[in-house]
């Protein structure tokens, strides 16, 4: 394992959990932590981990430039956005370092309709074409705190109004996977250097979008009742109220229509070269209302 560790996205939901099973299972690691001017370390602070902070931009050819020349990575632990590889590996192309990549990146790859999909197979295209050893991780949908942008959400609309829009059929498989289980895989594979290639990271539970409701339902021993929008009707109006609003719309309908893909993928090559043993979304969801009650 690197001597010389470098780590993005640490202050973020799956990073901060990285973080800590990293302190835990190997106290007093030494680590560079690249960091925006705002971002906040609190939850790193306590860690018994050695960290020293770098600020920039991952976005930035020019931040890689300087953080590769100055501490000379042995291994990179890319948990922010997928979208920052390229300038990456720009980087990476002006010095004769060849790190260890380890990069989060997202089974959105798989997508038909997601605007960045054709985006994500270029820029796995390009760390598929890096000479030096790499190992990206495809979660699925991220869940498993208030952290969370997805599922925390759904909870507590759920919990308010007890009911929730339904878009089409709702036969739609998921496939959550829980922010722990994922900083664990990333763990691992940092642990196992002899680990490569592309490993999709998928939950322990497939259930459809009506059987997801009905989860939470039962969770949280509240009614909530699906109301079925139909899809075409539902995909203009969001269409239009992006038009309308920009970004300041409630919803896309891109989102719309990716809620009618099944987003279920095999884990069994993580399972068999990374020990991935993710929790069922039930045990997932009944730890995070409680974090919600609590």
């Amino acid at each position: 394992m690197s001597a010389n560790l470098l780590i993005t996205g640490a202050t973020g939901f799956t990073g901060t959990l990285f973080c800590q099973q990293l302190a835990h299972a190997q106290p007093e690691t030494t680590a560079t932590i690249l960091v925006r001017p705002k971002s906040d370390r609190t939850p790193l602070m306590a860690l018994n981990l050695c960290l020293s902070y770098e600020i920039g931009d991952g976005s930035e050819a020019a931040t890689w430039t300087r953080l590769i020349a100055d501490h000379q990575p042995n291994t990179i632990i890319h948990i922010a956005s997928i979208r920052h590889v390229p300038a990456l590996l720009a980087a990476l192309q002006q010095h004769p370092q060849t790190p260890r990549l380890i990069v989060v990146g997202t089974t959105g790859v798989y997508s038909q309709y997601n605007q960045y999909a054709a985006g994500y197979r270029q820029i796995e295209a390009q760390l598929a074409d890096y000479s030096g050893s790499h190992c990206l991780l495809r979660p699925t949908m991220i869940y498993g705190s208030a952290r969370d942008k997805n599922l925390h959400k759904l909870i507590q609309f759920c919990d308010r109004y007890h009911s929730f829009p339904v878009f089409g059929s709702g036969r739609s498989l998921l496939q959550p996977v829980h922010a722990d289980d994922l900083a664990e895989a990333i763990l691992t594979a940092y642990q196992r250097p002899q680990v490569t290639g592309a490993y999709d990271l998928s939950g322990g539970s497939v259930v459809s979008f009506r059987e997801l409701l009905a989860l939470i339902s039962r969770l949280l021993d509240k009614p909530v009742r699906p109301i079925p929008l139909p899809l075409r009707a539902s995909a203009i109006a969001a269409g239009l109220l992006e038009t309308l609003l920009g970004r300041r719309s409630p919803i896309r309908r891109e989102q719309i229509l990716r809620l009618q893909e099944d987003k279920a993928y095999p884990h069994d090559a993580a399972h068999r070269d990374l020990d991935f043993a993710p929790r069922s979304l039930a045990a997932g969801l009944q730890a995070e209302i409680a974090q919600l009650r609590a």
